[in-house]
């Protein structure tokens, strides 16, 4: 009866030890879910930035209705890289900014030095939508990816060529008609 009793017992051990691993098992894969979705949710908050950030341009742009046309043509088309410093001007005379020129320049740089502050190693291109009219502006955001690994190219990045191939850059375009 003794030899019975030492048998069961070893084959009670070694249940143990097989639950033991696979409930390991089971928390190493809820621990990388976790980390996932951490990622995920990461990468849906910078996006809600850079469509808020794209939302406060088409605001300021909207604003500035007497200057849009003119502006549209040469100060609100910028590239902005992220080795780029932001510098925000001055108006000549500073109880009356003129509106086609030193009202966009001022709205365009502290718009782009939001960008900066708010998304890491941003890109930023503005331009008209069809070349020659003032009716509409297209802006794509890109931003760095924090801890990314990622696999491909955003292909919505192809507006900034000096981030298009980076496969850790991912951005956000719009057109939208300011007036």
């Amino acid at each position: 009866m003794t030899a019975q009793r030492r048998t069961q017992r070893g084959v009670t051990l070694i249940e143990v030890l097989v639950s033991i691993v696979i409930a390991a098992f089971g928390l190493l894969g809820l621990a990388a879910l976790q980390a996932r979705s951490l990622s995920m949710q990461i990468d849906s908050e910078t996006r809600r930035v850079a469509s808020g950030l794209v939302s406060q341009l088409r605001e300021r742009v909207s604003a500035n209705q007497e200057g849009y046309g003119v502006a549209l043509q040469t100060l609100y088309t910028r590239t902005l890289l992220p080795s780029h410093v932001v510098t925000i001007p001055s108006c000549a005379n500073p109880n009356a900014c003129t509106a086609t020129a030193e009202v966009p320049a001022i709205q365009i740089a502290m718009w782009l030095a939001e960008v900066r502050r708010q998304l890491p190693e941003a890109a930023v291109r503005i331009q008209a939508t069809t070349a020659g009219s003032a009716a509409s502006m297209s802006v794509t955001i890109g931003w760095m990816q924090p801890n990314s690994a990622a696999v491909a190219s955003d292909n919505a990045c192809s507006a900034i060529a000096a981030v298009a191939n980076d496969s850790k850059y991912r951005c956000v375009t719009a057109t939208f008609f300011p007036g």
